[in-house]
């Protein structure tokens, strides 16, 4: 290198604060608050130490104050004064296990707080130790206005220089500055640690200089501009109260730098003024696996697969939150109605959004851990489903009853997501214990309730019991105050129901007293074991495996839901298996098979499959153990009439440890190179066959990779994709002659980090997971496919009148007793997002283009519309559209996400 060219190099002070680990939150807290009470006392005291970086985090600002409130002052003013720099997250997330609007939500929720601390949060995305990095982030950082973000994992140096540009599928780009291999975003501690530990020996004191001046002479090599950013921002470590000791000693290691203590938006800044324009573009996610061995490069690809318990109760939040509570507190509220106070869902999610820290949701922690997330989720569903109920109890309050008779009630069922549904409906009916018309087919058979199903027009409608719970006592639904606030005790019918469901809205249907039972005449079974509707053709084999006849093309789909168990012997982050393997397949296997519900509207069929298994691994011999066990597993298969997906749900009763579980399902499209998976606002496709060139890399490229909800493949001639509501997010397709899909069901692990006392991680006990398979020929439908995923985490709520009603209002209004409030028109845009908005002013709609052309969406609201704007996912408004009435068209260029302001009219 010319002596004659200088660097400009920024000393960036902080700490990488994990809230909980391997030490709990409350451990962990102890030893951040003595880390921010030194931190006050060496910036008021040293003018000089600049300025300090909280991790891009907002959430332990009040971690801190609950513990130090006195502080608040001492904290604010440098806060104010830019010497500490907070956000732009409330917790830094993973970015592949939470939901997209998840992540919104932890960047509005640290743009909420910063606001309230009289700042801005940091215009930096500060992603230092995500497990890699999904396409659609630069187009969410853009709409938030950062236009740079600091990664690591997921690149390698080899490829990729010190600055680049990201750009999402849309077109958003942002500024990346690549952490280097070694360590990351502590590169500046390993050589600060030679100093601290030196003897004052002359040896001493070469060694740290040499260490401080290879790090420098690295950073050099592989700056693509001559802009060096020295981060010193480590695990868990306090700041350097002598860091201009540490300035002075790099200057005088590389002469040729000029350091000053700075902050990251100062670094990018200086780093856009000096870098010329060539500087390389990627494109899309960035997963690249770790080529060299460094820790802080891991991809780390197997943590989606980790503590499946925890990832089915975020999930199911998410969902709660999102789709139901949301949107219908967005409805009451426009209407007038006060639900819940405003915080409220503040407090939901925030709850919800620190267990989404990277190495919480990823379940790399240890098991004290894993079970505080649980107590949280538990918080969070409570909030949700009161938020939910109260609303919807108040928006029906206003309709009118269609009782007319003594013993008859009105059932109201809301659908709350803005697309109809047309399968048949499954819903709840409580009775009171006086029913007056109970009967029994004989002498001897069992007596249930005789009624009927009339629609507000007085049609009958038909319905199907599938399950009757004669004896059901629980707190009420819809939270009063009170000795009533436990219920009264009923009968409980699961019935499914012959009903056209609205977008976002409701129908209610008047039960009465019937003279005579009311029968189900048919069925859609077509023999033993198999079952058609419009759609499909299902036929269960012998061995418990699933084939399907999709109609439309004629396409057949054999040996679907094949189980594959084998070792696992890593931990919360990677998936390891014994050179000694024993892979063990369900394809031999004799399935006990029965059917559970058998009717016109629903066909259940309920395959019991016992795998006899290893039932752990011998550490000592590097083998699966000798002794067996019998694994089990229930799965159910629904058919429904007129759906275009089977819908299966898995109970699996795990006795064994030390091993993984997947499914597989042949796909037969031997035609196809790619795979399509569901990523935060995208849908993303991905080659099926490996890079070889990664064999002897640090990691190698895995089969099995992230995704959200979907994940599909399919070669124009036929196609198959897996729509899973929640928990399990590992998946891919095998480079085999079926073109597999697998899906990963859990992992059972003993190793935890720092430990070897966690037994939580074996996944010991029962397990649930839901999925749906849906065949298709040429394009994966993606609006009915997201129809299906919609209506399994969005189930139908349900509240009734009368004796049964579970603390909700009666009815006692005028309105109609059928209504829909919002609904996506064309199909061509996915939903995200329908809620009050951030500052109080109308409702934010958010909705995200999944094609790779331009898309038209016709939303239709609930009432006429005075304004509409889109925004920006700060929900700073911009170009206004032109409403007709309670209806607007919102365009969306490829891939983009797109968010609206609604103001309604008087």
């Amino acid at each position: 290198m010319a002596s004659s060219e200088t660097y400009s190099a920024h000393y960036i002070s902080g700490t990488h604060w994990d809230r909980e680990w391997y030490r709990t939150y409350q451990e962990f807290r102890l030893l951040f608050v003595d880390l921010v009470d030194g931190l006050l006392d060496l910036m008021e005291n040293s003018p000089s130490f600049k300025s300090f970086h909280f991790d891009g985090q907002t959430c332990v600002l009040q971690d801190y104050l609950e513990v130090r409130p006195e502080n608040r002052d001492r904290l604010a003013a440098l806060i104010r004064s830019g010497r500490i720099l907070i956000g732009p997250w409330y917790t830094m997330p993973d970015l592949f296990c939470p939901g997209a609007e998840a992540l919104v939500r932890n960047l509005l929720t640290g743009q909420r707080i910063a606001t309230a601390w009289s700042t801005q949060a940091m215009p930096v995305a500060y992603t230092c130790d995500m497990f890699g990095h999904p396409s659609q982030m630069p187009q969410i950082y853009r709409g938030f206005g950062m236009e740079s973000c600091v990664l690591g994992r997921g690149t390698n140096e080899h490829d990729t220089p010190a600055f680049f540009r990201w750009q999402s599928p849309d077109g958003s780009e942002v500024l990346c500055f690549k952490l280097q291999d070694k360590m990351g975003y502590g590169a500046f501690n390993g050589a600060r640690r030679e100093f601290e530990r030196g003897d004052g020996s002359e040896e001493s004191h070469e060694r740290a200089r040499k260490s401080l001046q290879d790090y420098i002479e690295h950073e050099i090599s592989r700056s693509n501009g001559r802009v060096l950013c020295l981060i010193d921002a480590l695990d868990h470590m306090p700041p350097a109260s002598d860091a201009e000791k540490y300035i002075a000693a790099a200057e005088a290691a590389c002469p040729q730098v000029r350091v000053s203590h700075s902050t990251l938006p100062a670094f990018f800044a200086d780093a856009a003024a000096r870098l010329s324009g060539d500087i390389p573009t990627k494109h899309g996610e960035l997963r690249d696996p770790a080529k060299t061995h460094n820790g802080y490069l891991k991809l780390i690809a197997n943590c989606v697969s980790s503590r499946i318990r925890q990832k089915r109760a975020n999930d199911a939040c998410q969902a709660l939150l999102e789709l139901q509570a949301e949107p219908l507190l967005a409805i009451a509220q426009s209407q007038g109605l006060t639900v819940v106070p405003p915080r409220l869902p503040q407090i939901a999610w925030e709850m919800l959004l620190l267990n989404h820290a990277h190495d919480s949701i990823c379940g790399c922690s240890i098991d004290e851990v894993h079970r505080d997330m649980l107590y949280r989720f538990e918080q969070v569903e409570q909030l949700g489903r009161q938020i939910r109920n109260r609303a919807l109890g108040m928006i029906t309050s206003r309709c009118r009853e269609l009782g007319t008779a003594p013993h008859e009630f009105t059932l109201t069922i809301c659908n709350c997501t803005p697309r109809p549904r047309n399968a048949p409906c499954v819903v709840d009916i409580d009775f009171p214990h006086d029913w007056p018309n109970k009967l029994c087919d004989a002498f001897h058979s069992q007596v249930l309730n005789a009624f009927v199903l009339e629609d507000a027009e007085g049609e009958r409608v038909p319905y199907q019991i599938l399950a009757v719970e004669p004896r059901r006592a629980e707190r009420t639904q819809y939270a009063v105050m009170g000795w009533n606030a436990t219920g009264t005790p009923c009968a409980r019918y699961t019935v499914a129901v012959a009903l056209a469901m609205p977008a976002t809205g409701f129908r209610s249907l008047v039960v009465k007293p019937a003279a005579y039972l009311q029968r189900s005449m048919g069925s859609l079974r077509i023999g033993p074991c198999s079952a058609e509707n419009e759609y499909l053709i299902v036929t269960i084999a012998t061995n418990g495996t699933i084939t399907l006849h999709d109609k439309a093309s004629g396409e057949m789909y054999s040996g679907l839901m094949l189980f594959e168990d084998r070792s696992e012997i890593g931990d919360g982050w990677f998936h390891g298996q014994s050179a000694s393997d024993e892979i063990a397949l369900s394809a031999g296997a004799a399935a006990q098979i029965s059917v559970i519900h058998d009717g016109p509207l629903a066909v259940t069929f309920r395959i019991q499959t016992t795998m006899d298994l290893p039932e752990r691994y011998d550490f000592h011999l590097e083998r699966r153990s000798e002794n067996r066990r019998g694994l089990t597993i229930v799965t159910t298969v629904t058919l429904r009439r007129g759906a275009q997906a089977l819908e299966c749900h898995c109970e699996i009763r795990n006795n064994i440890e030390d091993h993984r579980l997947r499914l597989l399902f042949p796909s037969d499209a031997t035609e196809a190179h790619r795979w399509l998976a569901h990523h935060p606002y995208d849908l993303v496709e991905r080659p099926i066959r490996l890079r070889r060139e990664t064999a002897d890399w640090s990691e190698a490229d895995l089969a099995e990779k992230p995704y959200l909800n979907l994940q599909a493949v399919g070669d124009g001639r036929r196609g198959l994709a897996l729509i899973v509501p929640g928990g399990m997010h590992e998946g891919g397709v095998v480079d085999d002659d079926r073109r597999t899909l697998q899906m990963t069901l859990f992992r059972s692990y003993r190793r935890t980090v720092g430990s070897t006392l966690g037994r939580d991680g074996l996944e010991l006990g029962t397990l649930h997971v839901d999925f749906a398979i849906m065949p298709y020929s040429g394009e994966l439908p993606v609006a009915a496919a997201f129809d299906q995923l919609f209506a399994m985490q969005s189930p139908l709520v349900c509240r009734q009148s009368g004796k049964c009603r579970s603390g909700y209002p009666e009815l006692a209004g005028d309105q109609e007793p059928d209504q829909s409030f919002m609904e996506l028109l064309n199909g061509q845009l996915i939903f995200s997002a329908c809620k009050n908005a951030e500052d109080g002013r109308g409702v934010i709609i958010r909705l995200w283009n999944p094609h790779n052309h331009a898309a038209q969406e016709r939303l239709r609201l609930w009432r006429d519309i005075a304004s509409a704007n889109y925004c920006d996912l700060a929900e700073q408004d911009g170009k206004a559209l032109t409403a007709e009435g309670d209806e607007i068209v919102v365009s969306a260029a490829a891939k983009q996400i797109r968010t609206l302001r609604i103001l309604f009219k008087d």
